[in-house]
Formats: C-alpha cells, sequence, structure tokens
C-alpha cells in the first residue's frame, strides 16, 4: 500500500475530528450562552425578527413583562407600548433608528400584561448577516421603575420645597415692609419725647425712653437687611458684565469718613470684570469691607487687603483684614442668619451681613469661606466662575 495515501487519509481524519471537536466545542459554547440568556432574571433579553416580531423569552422578560413565552412568542414587541405610545409610533420610531443607526437607546414607561405600567431603559439593537443586511434585533430591557419612583418624589419634593421657600420669602418681605410704617412712628414720637422732656426726665425713665429708640433703631436695621435678603434670594435677574473696579471705588468712598478716622489703609490690585448682578456685588463688597473695618482692632490701624487672581478657571477673590478675628471653629457658623460671634454692646449689627454674602455668592454660582485666628484677622475667600455658567 501506498504510505503517502495512508498519511493523507491520516491527516483527512485528523481534520474531520478537529472539525467536529470545533462544533461541538461550538455548540456547547451556544448552549450555555442560551442558557445564560434564558436564566437572566434582572433584563428581559429578547430576539426580534426584521419586523419587530418576538422569537425568544428568557426568565428575566416574564418576570419584568408577566407573559408566558407560550403567550408572547411571533407577537410583535409594540404590545408592551402604551396606546399614546403606539399612536405616535414610537415602537416603529425605536425600529428605524435601531436599523439605520445600529442602535436605539430610550427610557420611558410599558405597559405588563396586567395592564401596570413600569419605567424601563432599552437597549434595541440591529443584526446583520454577512451581507450587512439587517435580519433581526435584540432587546435588552431593565426595569427601572423604583428608580423612578424614587427621583419622582425627589422632584416633587424639590417642587414643594422651592414653593414654600417662595411663600416664605414672600411672607418675611410682606411681614417686614408692613412693620416698617408702625416702627417709624414709634421712632419718631420717643425720639421726639426724648428731645422734647428728656432733660425734664428723672433718670430711670429717661434710661427707659433711651432703651425704646434704641431698640427701634436696631428693630429698623433688622427689618432693612430682611427686606434685602428676601430681595436677593428671590428670582435670579440676568447676569451682565459688571465691573469690580468701578464698584469697589464706590464702596470705598462711601466709607470714606471710617477710613479717615481710623486710619485704615486699603490695598487693592486689579479686580475682574466677570458675569453677574451689579447690586448683589455691590452688596457683596460693601458688608465685607464694612465687616473688616467694624471688627477692627484697637490697638493697630486697620488694614485691609483686596486681591484677585485666576485659580482654574475661577476668579479668586481674597478680602483679608488684621481686625480681632474669629476662632477657626466658628469658620462656617458665621455664615448663619443672625449669627453674631460678638456682643451687640461693642460691635451692633443684625448678624445677617454674612448669611446675605453667602446668598449673593450662591446666586452667582460661587463659594465663600473665611478663615481667622483671634486677635489675628481675618480673610474671606470667594470663587466666582469666570465665563457665564448660564
Amino acid at each position: 500500500m501506498d504510505t503517502t495515501s495512508l498519511d493523507d487519509s491520516a491527516a483527512y481524519e485528523r481534520m474531520v475530528l478537529l472539525a467536529e471537536q470545533k462544533n461541538a466545542a461550538l455548540l456547547r459554547s451556544e448552549e450555555r450562552y442560551q442558557k445564560m440568556v434564558e436564566e437572566v432574571e434582572d433584563y428581559a433579553i429578547l430576539l426580534l425578527d426584521k419586523d419587530g416580531r418576538i422569537m425568544n423569552w428568557n426568565k428575566g422578560a416574564e418576570k419584568i413583562k408577566g407573559y408566558k413565552e407560550a403567550e408572547i412568542i411571533g407577537r410583535n414587541f409594540r404590545i408592551f407600548y402604551r396606546p399614546e405610545d403606539q399612536q405616535q409610533q414610537l415602537p416603529q420610531r425605536l425600529i428605524e433608528q435601531a436599523r439605520s443607526t445600529g442602535k436605539a437607546i430610550h427610557e420611558g414607561w410599558r405597559v405588563r400584561k396586567d395592564g401596570t405600567a413600569f419605567w424601563c431603559s432599552v437597549i434595541l439593537t440591529a443584526l446583520h448577516d454577512d451581507q450587512q443586511n439587517v435580519i433581526g434585533f435584540s432587546k435588552v430591557t431593565r426595569d427601572l421603575t423604583e428608580r423612578k419612583v424614587a427621583e419622582d418624589k425627589i422632584k416633587q419634593y424639590a417642587r414643594e420645597l422651592e414653593a414654600q421657600n417662595r411663600d416664605l420669602q414672600q411672607f418675611a418681605y410682606a411681614a417686614a415692609h408692613d412693620m416698617k410704617e408702625p416702627l417709624r412712628k414709634v421712632q419718631f414720637y420717643t425720639s421726639a419725647l426724648l428731645e422734647s422732656i428728656g432733660a425734664t426726665l428723672p433718670q430711670k425713665e429717661k434710661s427707659y425712653l433711651e432703651r425704646t429708640v434704641d431698640a427701634a433703631s436696631r428693630m429698623q436695621g433688622l427689618i432693612d437687611d430682611l427686606l434685602t435678603y428676601t430681595h436677593i434670594s428671590g428670582e435670579v435677574p440676568p447676569f451682565e458684565k459688571v465691573t469690580l473696579d468701578k464698584i469697589l471705588a464706590e464702596v470705598l468712598s462711601h466709607y470714606q469718613d471710617t477710613i479717615t478716622e481710623l486710619n485704615a489703609v486699603i490695598e487693592t490690585t486689579a479686580l475682574p470684570v466677570l458675569p453677574g448682578i451689579t447690586f448683589q456685588l455691590r452688596q457683596l463688597l460693601d458688608n465685607l469691607i464694612g465687616n473688616a473695618l467694624k471688627y477692627h482692632h484697637t490697638d493697630r490701624n486697620p488694614h485691609i487687603i483686596i486681591r484677585s487672581v485666576i485659580d482654574d478657571g475661577q476668579y479668586k477673590i481674597t478680602i483679608q483684614d488684621n481686625g480681632i478675628g474669629f476662632e477657626p471653629q466658628n469658620s462656617e457658623k458665621i455664615f448663619e442668619m443672625f449669627e453674631r460671634l460678638h456682643g451687640r454692646e461693642s460691635y451692633p449689627g443684625t448678624g445677617i451681613g454674612l448669611a446675605l454674602c453667602q446668598r449673593i455668592v450662591q446666586n452667582h454660582h460661587g463659594t465663600i469661606t473665611a478663615t481667622a485666628q483671634v486677635g489675628e484677622g481675618a480673610t474671606f475667600t470667594i470663587l466666582l466662575p469666570a465665563t457665564n455658567p448660564e
């Protein structure tokens, strides 16, 4: 016998054996894949023909959609869509999108067999033959109803909270505004009494009247600050280009008498032109510089340094003073409404100023922080976007 023929025959048998083993391995792999798809319960994994008819059904699909396999095979996948979505041809549009682009992704409401709705995410992927003709689609669906319900509750809570805040702001504004007139009369009459008969009153009664005038004056300041706060906490007006150097000059002019009286030194660098709300940024600088002058150290002349630099796409503005400072642990507390770290007798005010500053900075999509040491002054750092974030 020809040995060459024997060798060729053995080689052929080996090739046949290898092909059979390869086919068997491929079949086992396909079976494992099919088994995996069938057993997945958290996702509905379907195979659709090119017209959208359902060709297979896994446990996840039964769990999510409620149909048994025998009830659904051969039916069009549009059955899962609400009537209004079917009228708007949403299933057909998704099929066409997947056919033309290869994939369609969508989130929305779908309908189970029992008629209940569930929120899901769907990925529809086109399947092609060797000639790149679309022969069907794979459809993977995940039930996200719990997430959707939670998100809707959060949105509803946010809407209710926003409405309550608006109502509260309107009430605070109306109440503060309505108190101005009677308080003005109290101030007028008590001041008139003190001026006309104060010299003839016994010291005790005169002291009572002086305290009344002082209390009415403090109340007037509180009302004015509350009105300013509610105004700034309302709807944010459109941004415009604001030249901070010009605003700073106006603020320093306002405090010129105090600066002269205290022999204060104001050191500044060029401030930026940035997107913002002019009157709010003026209020911000006014409050911070006013505080730096008010809380000066009695043992030295006030020295206020105002700087601005660009830091990672933001304007970093610092206002540093050499005043009385505060305990470092109070660096966040000082921005709370009505919070006062120093006695009213020595440092008058309403405790709203820094809360107002924080609100203004938030309106400008920025942050404000404070650092200090007792007796060594304080530094306020403001970060504001260099471009309009809206």
